[in-house]
C-alpha cells in the first residue's frame, strides 16, 4: 500500500541535531506549522520575497537592536505566511526581545533563539537535503501509485476500490459527490454528520471558513465538458503536497472509470430505447413484453399501463447538451413517478420524452397519482430553476393489454396536439377531452374549417361587419336549452335585444336551426370555432 509522506513541522525541526540547544518560544499551534523550505533573510523589508511556509534564519543585522524595526520585520513574516523565525542572539541582537515574544505568542508564530553561534549554512544543507529526499520519495510513490491505479482501471472493479485506495493513500476523509446519485464518504460518516457536510458543500459554506481552506482540497470530475462528480479530501491538518498530487491522479482515474461506466450504460440505454420504441410502435407481442419486463423487474404487474408523453420540441431549443438535458429530465421524472406507485420505462422517441407507466398499486386512481407526480415535477423545477421540464404533456388511454401500448401512445400525442390548438390544460388526459377529439380528427382530415363555415359562416361574417355578437348569443342560447329568459339574464341584456338577435340568427341559419339534428351540428361547429380561434366572448 502506498504510504502518505508526512509534512515537516516546526516541532520536527526542533528535534534535529542542529537545533538541540535552541530555545523555542511557541504555542502548540505554532509548533504544528508546516515548513516547506528554509531561507536566510537579513533585509528588514520582506515585500514579495517569500512564497509561504519558509523557516527564516536571521542574525538581527537588519534591525540591529531597533525594536520597532524588529517588530515590523516579524509582522511582515507573519503576514507573508512564513513558518517561523530563527534568530542568533549575539553580535547584532542582545536584547531580550520581549515585545517580539509577545507578538509571536499572540499570533501563534514560532520564534527560535540560538544562544550560541550556529552555522546557518549547515542548517540549510541539512533541511534542504531532507526536502530533496522527501521530494524524491514523493515522486517514486506517485509513480508506484499511477501503476496501481492503471491496474485497478484495467480490472474493471468500479469506483469503490478507487475511492478506498485514495483514502488508504492519503489517510484523510474522502468525500465523493456523483451527480444525481447518493454521496459517498470513506471512511463512512454518521448520517447526520454526512448530511451536514454535504449541505455545507452544496451551499459553499466550507470554503467560507478560512481555517479549512488548507485542510480541504476539491477536484471536479470532468469528461467531455460534462461534470460527473465532485471529489474532496478533508483532513484535520493541512494537506501535504503529496496528498494534493495524489488527489489529482485519482481524479483523472475516476473520470476515466466514470466514462467507461457511462459508455456501458449508454449502450444499455440505447438497446432499451430501441426496444421501448418498438413497443410504442406495436412491434412486440404480449409474451415478448412480459419476458422483457420480468427480466428487468421480477413479479412486475402489466395489467394496467398508460403512456405519459412530454412534448420536448420547444424544450430542446437553445439547449446545447441535448443528451444531458434528456437524461436529467428522465432521471428526475422516473424517481417521482415511482414514488407514486408506477414502474416507469423511459424513452426518447420522435422529439418526445415518453414514460410508459406500469401501475403497481391499483388501489388509488391512476389519474390522481399522475397529477400529483406532475405537480411535484413542477415544484422541483421551480426550486432548481432547471428549465428541463417541458410545458406541454399528455396522458393517453389506459390499456390492460401491454401489447396495445401504441394506442395509449398515439392518444397521448393527440392530447398534446389538442393542447397546441386549444391551449394547455391542467388535466391533459385523453379521456377528458370529449368533443375536442372530434375537432382534432376533423382538423387532421382538412374538413373542420369548411364545416364551421357551412354552419356558422354567415354569423361570423355578420359579427365582423356589424359587431352583432350573434355567435356569443347563439352559444348561450343553446347552452341554456333555448330559454330566452335565462339567456337574456346571462348576457346582461333586455329581452327585446335578445329577440332582435334571435331574429337575425333565424334569418341567417334558417327557421329549423333548433331542430335536433341541425342543432347538434351547429353546436359542434361552435366547438370547432372555439377550438381554432379561442373562446367566444
Amino acid at each position: 500500500m502506498v504510504q502518505t509522506l508526512l509534512l515537516l513541522t516546526v516541532r520536527d525541526i526542533l528535534q534535529r541535531p542542529l537545533f538541540q540547544n535552541a530555545e523555542a518560544i511557541a504555542t502548540e499551534e505554532a509548533l504544528n506549522r508546516t515548513v516547506r523550505w528554509v531561507h536566510i533573510m537579513e533585509v528588514p523589508q520582506v515585500g514579495d520575497l517569500l512564497n509561504g511556509n519558509e523557516l527564516i534564519l536571521n542574525t538581527g543585522i537588519g534591525w540591529y537592536n531597533n525594536e520597532e524595526l524588529s517588530l515590523s520585520f516579524l509582522q511582515q513574516l507573519i503576514n507573508s505566511g512564513a513558518s517561523g523565525l530563527c534568530i542568533e542572539l549575539g553580535t547584532y541582537t542582545k536584547h531580550p526581545l520581549e515585545r517580539m515574544k509577545e507578538l509571536a505568542l499572540r499570533e501563534h508564530f514560532p520564534l527560535i533563539f540560538f544562544h550560541e553561534q550556529v552555522r546557518y549554512i549547515d542548517i540549510t544543507q541539512d533541511l534542504h537535503a531532507y526536502f530533496i529526499h522527501q521530494h524524491y520519495n514523493m515522486v517514486s510513490e506517485l509513480e508506484a501509485l499511477s501503476k496501481q491505479l492503471n491496474q485497478l482501471l484495467l480490472s474493471g472493479r468500479g469506483l469503490q476500490p478507487l475511492l478506498k485506495l485514495l483514502q488508504q493513500t492519503t489517510q484523510v476523509q474522502v468525500a465523493f459527490f456523483p451527480f444525481g446519485e447518493e454521496a459517498r464518504f470513506i471512511p463512512e460518516m454518521p448520517k447526520a454528520e454526512a448530511d451536514a457536510f454535504y449541505e455545507k458543500w452544496i451551499f459553499g459554506e466550507i470554503f467560507r471558513q478560512p481555517d479549512r481552506k488548507s485542510k480541504l482540497a476539491h477536484r471536479p470530475i470532468l469528461a467531455l465538458e460534462r461534470l460527473f462528480a465532485d471529489l474532496l479530501l478533508y483532513g484535520e491538518q493541512e494537506l501535504s503536497e503529496f496528498q494534493i498530487l495524489a488527489l489529482d491522479r485519482f481524479a483523472t482515474a475516476i473520470a476515466q472509470e466514470m466514462m467507461r461506466t457511462a459508455y456501458m450504460e449508454e449502450k444499455k440505454r440505447y438497446k432499451q430505447d430501441l426496444w421501448v420504441t418498438g413497443w410504442l410502435s406495436g412491434k412486440h407481442t404480449h409474451q415478448d413484453i412480459r419476458d422483457y419486463m420480468l427480466a428487468l423487474k421480477p413479479a412486475i404487474k402489466l395489467d394496467r399501463a398508460v403512456a405519459c408523453v412530454f412534448d420536448n420540441t420547444s424544450a430542446l431549443q437553445g439547449v446545447n447538451d441535448h443528451e444531458t438535458h434528456l437524461r436529467q429530465t428522465q432521471m428526475l421524472a422516473r424517481s417521482i413517478f415511482e414514488g407514486e406507485g408506477f414502474y416507469s420505462v423511459p424513452a426518447f422517441y420522435d422529439s418526445h420524452i415518453v414514460f410508459v407507466l406500469l401501475d403497481q398499486l391499483g388501489s388509488v386512481p391512476i389519474q390522481d397519482r399522475i397529477l400529483k407526480a406532475i405537480q411535484r415535477l413542477r415544484k422541483t423545477e421551480v426550486i432548481h430553476e432547471s428549465g428541463h421540464y417541458p410545458p406541454i404533456w399528455g396522458i393517453g388511454t389506459i390499456i390492460r393489454d401491454p401489447s396495445l401500448l401504441k394506442e395509449s401512445y398515439e392518444t397521448a400525442l393527440d392530447t398534446i396536439e389538442i393542447q397546441k390548438d386549444s391551449g394547455i390544460r391542467e388535466m391533459p388526459f385523453y379521456h377528458e377531452l370529449h368533443v375536442n377529439k372530434i375537432m382534432l380528427t376533423m382538423k387532421q382530415s382538412g374538413r373542420l374549417a369548411a364545416f364551421i363555415d357551412e354552419y356558422l359562416g354567415s354569423l361570423v361574417t355578420y359579427d365582423i361587419e356589424k359587431n352583432g355578437q350573434l355567435l356569443k348569443t347563439l352559444k348561450m342560447y343553446l347552452a341554456l336549452s333555448g330559454s330566452k329568459q335565462e339567456t337574456a339574464k346571462e348576457l346582461f341584456i333586455v329581452r327585446q335585444t335578445l329577440y332582435h338577435r334571435l331574429d337575425k340568427i333565424t334569418r341567417l341559419l334558417g327557421e329549423d336551426f333548433m331542430r335536433s339534428d341541425k342543432r347538434m351540428a351547429i353546436e359542434l361547429a361552435l366547438h370547432g370555432y372555439e377550438y381554432l380561434h379561442g373562446a367566444i366572448g
